[in-house]
Protein backbone atom coordinates (compact mmCIF):
# COMPACT_ATOMS: atom_id res chain seq x y z
CA UNK A 1 0.00 0.00 0.00
CA UNK A 2 1.38 3.26 -0.81
CA UNK A 3 2.32 5.58 2.08
CA UNK A 4 3.42 8.75 0.31
CA UNK A 5 2.20 12.25 1.06
CA UNK A 6 2.08 15.48 -0.33
CA UNK A 7 1.67 18.49 1.15
CA UNK A 8 -2.31 19.64 0.58
CA UNK A 9 -1.74 22.92 -0.69
CA UNK A 10 0.55 22.20 -3.23
CA UNK A 11 -2.22 19.66 -4.52
CA UNK A 12 -4.27 22.25 -4.39
CA UNK A 13 -2.29 24.89 -6.01
CA UNK A 14 -1.57 21.84 -8.74
CA UNK A 15 -5.35 21.67 -9.29
CA UNK A 16 -5.93 25.29 -10.25
CA UNK A 17 -3.11 25.95 -11.72
CA UNK A 18 -4.38 23.45 -14.43
CA UNK A 19 -7.95 25.47 -14.40
CA UNK A 20 -8.18 26.87 -17.70
CA UNK A 21 -11.20 27.27 -20.57
CA UNK A 22 -10.56 26.06 -24.21
CA UNK A 23 -13.25 28.20 -25.34
CA UNK A 24 -14.99 32.09 -25.32
CA UNK A 25 -16.13 33.37 -22.44
CA UNK A 26 -19.52 35.43 -22.25
CA UNK A 27 -17.66 38.64 -21.85
CA UNK A 28 -16.02 38.09 -25.25
CA UNK A 29 -18.63 36.29 -26.92
CA UNK A 30 -20.90 39.31 -26.25
CA UNK A 31 -18.23 41.61 -27.20
CA UNK A 32 -20.19 42.95 -30.25
CA UNK A 33 -22.37 44.89 -28.58
CA UNK A 34 -22.46 47.92 -28.29
CA UNK A 35 -23.33 48.31 -24.54
CA UNK A 36 -21.31 51.69 -24.29
CA UNK A 37 -23.66 53.13 -25.92
CA UNK A 38 -26.47 52.19 -23.54
CA UNK A 39 -25.28 54.09 -20.10
CA UNK A 40 -28.76 54.35 -18.41
CA UNK A 41 -29.06 51.94 -15.46
CA UNK A 42 -32.07 50.22 -14.90
CA UNK A 43 -32.93 49.11 -11.37
CA UNK A 44 -29.92 49.25 -10.28
CA UNK A 45 -27.51 47.21 -13.00
CA UNK A 46 -25.44 48.85 -15.49
CA UNK A 47 -26.42 47.52 -19.33
CA UNK A 48 -23.65 44.97 -19.07
CA UNK A 49 -24.54 43.67 -15.98
CA UNK A 50 -27.98 42.82 -17.68
CA UNK A 51 -26.31 41.20 -20.23
CA UNK A 52 -24.29 39.50 -18.22
CA UNK A 53 -27.39 38.36 -16.01
CA UNK A 54 -29.51 37.60 -18.88
CA UNK A 55 -26.28 35.59 -20.09
CA UNK A 56 -26.59 33.39 -17.04
CA UNK A 57 -29.86 32.80 -16.98
CA UNK A 58 -29.71 31.32 -20.66
CA UNK A 59 -26.97 28.91 -19.40
CA UNK A 60 -28.99 27.80 -16.02
CA UNK A 61 -31.89 27.34 -18.69
CA UNK A 62 -29.36 25.26 -21.15
CA UNK A 63 -28.06 23.46 -18.21
CA UNK A 64 -31.18 22.25 -17.47
CA UNK A 65 -32.64 21.80 -20.92
CA UNK A 66 -29.75 19.75 -22.07
CA UNK A 67 -29.21 17.81 -19.37
CA UNK A 68 -32.95 16.89 -19.33
CA UNK A 69 -34.23 16.11 -23.14
CA UNK A 70 -30.88 16.65 -24.74
CA UNK A 71 -28.67 18.74 -26.40
CA UNK A 72 -29.88 17.39 -29.89
CA UNK A 73 -33.61 17.52 -29.52
CA UNK A 74 -33.49 20.97 -28.04
CA UNK A 75 -33.99 23.68 -29.62
CA UNK A 76 -33.27 27.64 -28.91
CA UNK A 77 -36.91 27.62 -28.23
CA UNK A 78 -36.79 25.44 -25.37
CA UNK A 79 -34.09 27.57 -23.96
CA UNK A 80 -35.67 30.51 -23.95
CA UNK A 81 -38.90 29.25 -22.74
CA UNK A 82 -37.10 27.86 -19.96
CA UNK A 83 -35.31 30.75 -19.55
CA UNK A 84 -37.99 33.35 -19.46
CA UNK A 85 -36.41 35.32 -22.54
CA UNK A 86 -36.91 36.19 -26.22
CA UNK A 87 -34.59 34.65 -29.01
CA UNK A 88 -33.40 38.26 -29.46
CA UNK A 89 -31.65 37.97 -26.20
CA UNK A 90 -30.59 34.52 -26.75
CA UNK A 91 -28.49 36.05 -29.72
CA UNK A 92 -27.04 38.85 -27.77
CA UNK A 93 -25.02 36.28 -26.37
CA UNK A 94 -24.61 33.24 -28.52
CA UNK A 95 -23.99 32.89 -31.91
CA UNK A 96 -26.04 29.09 -31.73
CA UNK A 97 -27.17 26.36 -29.60
CA UNK A 98 -23.80 25.07 -30.01
CA UNK A 99 -21.76 28.10 -28.03
CA UNK A 100 -24.34 27.79 -25.22
CA UNK A 101 -23.30 24.28 -24.85
CA UNK A 102 -20.10 24.99 -24.44
CA UNK A 103 -20.65 27.43 -21.82
CA UNK A 104 -22.85 24.96 -20.17
CA UNK A 105 -20.02 21.84 -20.31
CA UNK A 106 -17.37 24.67 -18.56
CA UNK A 107 -19.69 25.77 -15.68
CA UNK A 108 -20.42 22.08 -15.17
CA UNK A 109 -16.87 20.72 -15.25
CA UNK A 110 -15.47 23.56 -13.57
CA UNK A 111 -18.18 23.14 -10.64
CA UNK A 112 -17.57 19.27 -10.50
CA UNK A 113 -13.82 19.74 -10.40
CA UNK A 114 -14.45 22.50 -7.67
CA UNK A 115 -15.68 19.85 -5.78
CA UNK A 116 -12.83 17.69 -6.47
CA UNK A 117 -10.56 20.29 -5.07
CA UNK A 118 -12.37 21.24 -2.00
CA UNK A 119 -12.86 17.61 -0.81
CA UNK A 120 -8.92 16.54 -1.46
CA UNK A 121 -8.14 20.30 0.51
CA UNK A 122 -10.09 18.83 3.43
CA UNK A 123 -8.58 15.31 3.48
CA UNK A 124 -5.81 13.89 5.73
CA UNK A 125 -2.65 14.48 3.65
CA UNK A 126 -1.78 11.05 2.58
CA UNK A 127 -2.28 9.18 -0.92
CA UNK A 128 -4.76 7.34 0.30
CA UNK A 129 -7.07 9.70 1.92
CA UNK A 130 -6.64 12.10 -0.58
CA UNK A 131 -7.80 9.45 -3.48
CA UNK A 132 -10.71 8.59 -1.51
CA UNK A 133 -11.98 12.17 -0.90
CA UNK A 134 -11.72 13.22 -4.72
CA UNK A 135 -13.65 10.16 -5.35
CA UNK A 136 -16.23 11.22 -2.56
CA UNK A 137 -16.14 14.85 -4.46
CA UNK A 138 -16.54 13.68 -8.14
CA UNK A 139 -18.77 11.13 -7.67
CA UNK A 140 -21.10 13.31 -4.61
CA UNK A 141 -21.27 16.25 -7.28
CA UNK A 142 -22.57 14.04 -10.30
CA UNK A 143 -25.02 12.76 -8.07
CA UNK A 144 -25.77 15.71 -6.73
CA UNK A 145 -26.47 17.11 -10.91
CA UNK A 146 -27.21 14.91 -12.96
CA UNK A 147 -28.23 17.30 -15.76
CA UNK A 148 -24.89 18.37 -15.26
CA UNK A 149 -23.53 15.09 -15.33
CA UNK A 150 -26.00 14.14 -18.86
CA UNK A 151 -24.11 16.88 -20.24
CA UNK A 152 -20.26 16.38 -19.65
CA UNK A 153 -20.47 12.61 -19.39
CA UNK A 154 -22.99 12.05 -22.47
CA UNK A 155 -24.23 14.84 -24.31
CA UNK A 156 -20.76 17.08 -25.63
CA UNK A 157 -19.83 13.83 -27.00
CA UNK A 158 -19.24 13.76 -30.97
CA UNK A 159 -21.29 17.05 -31.38
CA UNK A 160 -18.53 18.98 -33.65
CA UNK A 161 -14.94 19.51 -33.48
CA UNK A 162 -14.93 22.73 -31.61
CA UNK A 163 -16.83 21.06 -28.59
CA UNK A 164 -14.61 17.67 -28.96
CA UNK A 165 -11.56 20.03 -28.63
CA UNK A 166 -13.24 21.17 -25.45
CA UNK A 167 -13.90 17.75 -24.21
CA UNK A 168 -10.40 17.02 -25.06
CA UNK A 169 -9.18 20.14 -22.88
CA UNK A 170 -11.19 19.44 -19.84
CA UNK A 171 -10.32 15.48 -20.25
CA UNK A 172 -6.55 16.41 -19.63
CA UNK A 173 -7.52 19.13 -17.13
CA UNK A 174 -8.82 16.53 -14.49
CA UNK A 175 -6.13 13.85 -16.06
CA UNK A 176 -3.46 16.40 -14.47
CA UNK A 177 -5.31 16.79 -11.67
CA UNK A 178 -5.13 12.77 -10.83
CA UNK A 179 -1.35 13.00 -11.44
CA UNK A 180 -0.97 16.45 -8.95
CA UNK A 181 -3.00 14.33 -6.81
CA UNK A 182 -0.87 10.97 -7.33
CA UNK A 183 2.12 12.88 -5.79
CA UNK A 184 4.96 10.74 -4.83
CA UNK A 185 3.84 8.16 -7.14
CA UNK A 186 4.39 9.77 -10.13
CA UNK A 187 6.71 12.01 -9.53
CA UNK A 188 9.04 9.38 -8.35
CA UNK A 189 8.58 6.86 -10.71
CA UNK A 190 11.30 5.95 -13.36
CA UNK A 191 8.55 5.97 -16.16
CA UNK A 192 9.03 8.23 -18.72
CA UNK A 193 6.44 11.95 -18.60
CA UNK A 194 4.65 10.81 -22.12
CA UNK A 195 3.79 7.39 -20.13
CA UNK A 196 3.11 8.87 -17.22
CA UNK A 197 0.31 10.51 -18.79
CA UNK A 198 -0.80 8.08 -20.72
CA UNK A 199 -1.67 6.47 -17.16
CA UNK A 200 -2.84 9.72 -15.56
CA UNK A 201 -5.33 9.11 -18.62
CA UNK A 202 -6.33 5.97 -18.43
CA UNK A 203 -6.91 6.09 -14.53
CA UNK A 204 -9.46 9.42 -14.97
CA UNK A 205 -10.80 7.55 -18.43
CA UNK A 206 -12.63 4.53 -16.18
CA UNK A 207 -13.70 7.02 -13.30
CA UNK A 208 -15.78 8.61 -16.14
CA UNK A 209 -16.59 5.09 -17.69
CA UNK A 210 -17.58 4.26 -14.56
CA UNK A 211 -19.59 7.71 -14.21
CA UNK A 212 -21.35 6.95 -17.14
CA UNK A 213 -22.86 3.59 -16.89
CA UNK A 214 -23.75 4.12 -13.46
CA UNK A 215 -25.70 7.40 -14.89
CA UNK A 216 -27.13 5.26 -17.64
CA UNK A 217 -27.97 2.62 -14.98
CA UNK A 218 -30.19 5.13 -13.17
CA UNK A 219 -27.39 5.28 -10.50
CA UNK A 220 -28.93 1.65 -8.86
CA UNK A 221 -25.95 0.59 -7.24
CA UNK A 222 -24.87 2.63 -4.15
CA UNK A 223 -22.54 5.46 -4.20
CA UNK A 224 -20.16 4.11 -1.78
CA UNK A 225 -19.97 1.03 -3.93
CA UNK A 226 -18.76 3.16 -6.66
CA UNK A 227 -16.55 4.74 -4.25
CA UNK A 228 -14.91 1.69 -2.84
CA UNK A 229 -14.60 0.30 -6.06
CA UNK A 230 -12.86 2.40 -7.95
CA UNK A 231 -10.55 3.15 -4.68
CA UNK A 232 -9.19 -0.16 -5.33
CA UNK A 233 -8.71 0.41 -8.62
CA UNK A 234 -6.72 3.42 -8.41
CA UNK A 235 -4.59 2.19 -5.63
CA UNK A 236 -3.71 -0.82 -7.67
CA UNK A 237 -2.54 1.09 -10.60
CA UNK A 238 -0.42 3.20 -8.24
CA UNK A 239 1.02 0.33 -6.62
CA UNK A 240 2.37 -1.34 -9.44
CA UNK A 241 4.11 2.43 -10.78
CA UNK A 242 8.39 0.82 -11.25
CA UNK A 243 9.94 3.81 -8.99
CA UNK A 244 13.75 4.99 -9.05
CA UNK A 245 16.36 2.34 -6.64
Amino acid sequence: MIGTTLPISTVTTSFRERYGSSFLSGTKLCQHLDVGQLSRAYRGASPHQRVEQRRARLVDAGVDVFGTIGYRAATIEHICARAGLSKRYFYESFPDSEALLLACYERCCNEFHDALVIAVSEAPETIEARLRAALCGYFGAIDADQRGARITLLEVLGVSTAVDQAYAAQFQRFAGSVEALAGDAFSTSRLPKPQLDVIAQGIFGAITQIATKWLLDQRRRPRAQLIDATYVLVLAVLDQLPHAR
